[in-house]
């Protein structure tokens, strides 16, 4: 405008025009304004499948500034996209083919998904408000740090273990900026981007796991001192993580590592009642305590799924020819994993 203007003073314009291109000329200008920023990675560590949530935090540090006179306010918007448009709510961490589900919040009660993008319906981005005045020919500078927190999502029973990630690079970050001259900041950030970026990872490291839910007594009864073979079943309830191999072992309270224990009776009686642990009902695969976190040894295997797994175990006590009175023993779950 301002050349045209002079051009068009020069053929047609009378005096005042002369005046009026001088005033636009020296009017001031917006401030320019520039952000940068930098995030630092969100390192969840090790995640127990098995378990609650994992919580994890980072911090955005930016620095904003300006190279003139006057009094300028701005809105500053930081923004957190997908890497290669995945979905957002959850966000997922990737091993391979395999997904962990988080997301990123600003508020450490993380109940708000305040981190995100304009392309992510109710998630809004970060933001930030503020004034900067400054002398003619001086520069101005504000900085400052948001914190960053996030949150493995609980309930992935599923999970495989293994280390997972998400790579923020700048394509998926963004910087919008709203400056205005005066002293009041704008409410809101433009839907267009500053060429700055904060890249970032996220991580963790879903472990191995394996828990005994709950194990049922083997009661043999009450039987009369003639009585052979006595046997009955009970059953030992195990969850382990998702394709992680197991393999249980059985120890009696003798630590014989073949299953083979000794039930006793309260103090003043010092009989001991043979029994032997086995695998199946028909009582012919010995069921000990030589298994491995690599081995079944005279153990049983299995294969976790995230999901509780039942596994029967078999008692027989050959002869019930023993003083009269109540007999135990305490077993040992042992799951190598």
């Amino acid at each position: 405008m301002k050349l045209s203007l002079r051009s068009l003073f020069i053929g047609t314009l009378p005096a005042i025009g002369v005046l009026l291109v001088s005033m636009l000329a020296s009017a001031p200008a917006h401030a320019v304004l520039t952000c940068s920023a930098t995030m630092t990675d969100v390192n969840f560590g090790p995640v127990n499948p098995l378990s609650s949530q994992t919580d994890g935090s980072a911090t955005l540090s930016y620095s904003c500034s300006k190279n003139d006179g006057g009094t300028d306010s701005a809105m500053v918007c930081f923004h957190i996209g997908e890497p290669f448009g995945r979905q957002w709510n959850p966000r997922l961490m990737l091993s391979g083919s395999n997904t962990l589900q988080f997301q990123l919040y600003q508020d450490p009660g993380r109940t708000t998904l305040i981190w995100g993008s304009y392309g992510f319906g109710s998630a809004t981005p970060a933001s930030v408000q503020f004034t900067l005045s400054g002398s003619s020919g001086a520069s101005s500078r504000t900085s400052g740090t948001i914190p960053l927190y996030g949150r493995v999502i609980g309930g992935q029973t599923g999970a495989i273990p293994g280390s997972y990630a998400d790579v923020y690079q700048q394509v998926d970050t963004a910087i919008s900026i709203n400056a205005v001259m005066g002293s009041t900041p704008p409410s809101t950030c433009p839907s267009t981007y500053q060429g700055s970026y904060f890249p970032f990872t996220v991580s963790a490291t879903v472990t191995k796991q394996c828990v005994v839910n709950a194990v049922s007594d083997v009661d043999l009864g009450t039987v009369p001192a003639s009585a052979a073979n006595v046997a009955n079943n009970g059953n030992i309830s195990i969850t382990c993580s998702n394709t992680t191999p197991y393999y249980v072992g059985l120890r009696p309270s003798n630590n014989s590592t073949v299953g083979a224990g000794l039930m006793s009776a309260p103090p003043g009686n010092t009989d001991k009642v043979p029994y032997q642990l086995y695998q199946n009902a028909g009582m012919t695969t010995l069921w000990g305590n030589t298994a491995t976190a690599s081995s079944a040894g005279n153990g049983v295997a299995g294969s976790g799924t995230g999901v509780a797994k039942s596994h029967t175990v078999y008692v027989r006590a050959p002869s019930a020819d023993y003083q009269p009175d109540s007999y135990s023993d305490t077993v040992t779950v042992v799951v190598n994993y």
